[in-house]
């Protein structure tokens, strides 16, 4: 039994997120806090709502950890349990970026983003090595005493959005329902994609003269 174009539904499943959210986190005074916050010790934001959720951005001014000390690290915590909410899976597109002085035509790019869970045993992820800070300090992501980083987050929901959509050309010609013939009387559903190079070379060629 052949299939014809009216047997043939799609179901399209896409993962949707919640309105990203943009945070930046400025730090003034960087010189005496990274001698005042040593290996281990973070300045932390205020914190934020983002995708229903409570977040905040600690800041490592000597590395989160022995192994990354003399490196900025950068985290995000989940903070809802201080906010009285229940922690469930929460799955979270992120991106921190050092924000640029200076001429804003020049602009150098250090930024690291994840997709990470978040839960109530996994309230903390983020970057350990966002950047050494010997090579912060002598960049333009440090100017007047001042360092910024900019957080982009994303909340995905779920659970996944499924629904019905009309069949495209595409979809057909991938379950192989889709006359190829030139015929233009053919009832059969065609594929009216992009001509292959040759086609177009004809086309062209055919077009220089007039009939």
């Amino acid at each position: 039994m052949s299939m014809t174009a009216a047997e043939v539904t799609v179901s399209a499943a896409a993962a949707t997120a919640a309105a990203p959210k943009c945070h930046m986190f400025k730090i003034e005074g960087y010189k005496r806090i990274k001698t005042m916050y040593g290996n281990g010790r973070s300045i932390d934001s205020c914190c934020f709502e983002a995708g229903g959720h409570t977040w905040r951005i600690q800041l490592f001014p000597d590395g989160s950890r022995p192994e990354n000390a003399g490196f900025i690290s950068v985290v995000l915590k989940l903070e809802d349990s201080a906010t009285g909410k229940d922690i469930d899976d929460v799955v979270v597109e992120y991106k921190f970026s050092l924000v640029c002085h200076g001429n804003m035509l020049w602009r150098r790019t250090c930024s690291k983003a994840y997709t990470a869970t978040f839960n109530k045993h996994r309230r903390v992820l983020g970057c350990s090595q966002l950047i050494r800070r010997e090579d912060l300090e002598r960049s333009a992501f440090l100017g007047d005493d001042c360092l910024a980083v900019r957080c982009d987050i994303a909340v995905l929901n779920n659970p996944i959005d499924v629904k019905e959509q009309t069949a495209q050309p595409r979809d057909l010609e991938r379950l192989g329902v889709v006359c190829e013939c030139k015929d233009e009387t053919c009832k059969s559903p065609h594929y009216r994609g992009a001509m292959s190079f040759r086609e177009a070379l004809v086309k062209l060629f055919l077009g220089c003269f007039h009939f």
